[in-house]
């Protein structure tokens, strides 16, 4: 019975973990929640890697999503044009993303911008073909960008 009320009780907290996530919009936050309970569910080593290197979770007025390294840990900026896709799975895939960005920049590993976008995108694809139930743009728009870098 003790185990059944703890499992109950620990259910209702969300599962990120360490991963602060800032309110805003209309329960973006909610939704960061769940992309970090899918990546944790399809990808537990991307997932292990995103709460070793990140510890907040922001949301900005931006075309694109992006992160920095701070004192404590790193932090993703969600683009608000990637919220408004309305896409758990492309949330997700900013996630994993930007975290080895942040990879890179906690281990002061510098490289030419595009192959350092190449490899993030490369990393990201990944985790994309691990989803149950990917969008076809989501895919289509990570290997759009792979090729982009390449060039």
């Amino acid at each position: 019975m003790k185990t059944v009320f703890l499992t109950v009780f620990l259910s209702v907290f969300p599962l990120s973990g360490q991963i602060r996530v800032d309110k805003a919009g209309d329960g973006w936050d909610l939704k960061v929640d769940s992309a970090i309970v899918l990546i944790k569910e399809s990808d537990p080593a991307k997932y292990s890697l995103l709460t070793s290197v990140c510890s907040n979770v922001s949301f900005w007025v931006s075309d694109f999503s992006s992160c920095d390294l701070e004192e404590g840990g790193g932090r993703i900026y969600i683009a608000t044009k990637d919220v408004k896709l309305n896409s758990v799975n492309n949330l997700a895939s900013v996630l994993v993303h930007e975290s080895l960005h942040i990879y890179f920049l906690k281990n002061q590993i510098t490289l030419d911008p595009s192959k350092e976008e190449n490899y993030c995108y490369r990393y990201e694809l990944e985790f994309v073909n691990k989803l149950p139930n990917p969008e076809p743009w989501l895919k289509s728009h990570v290997i759009q960008q792979i090729e982009n870098t390449q060039k």
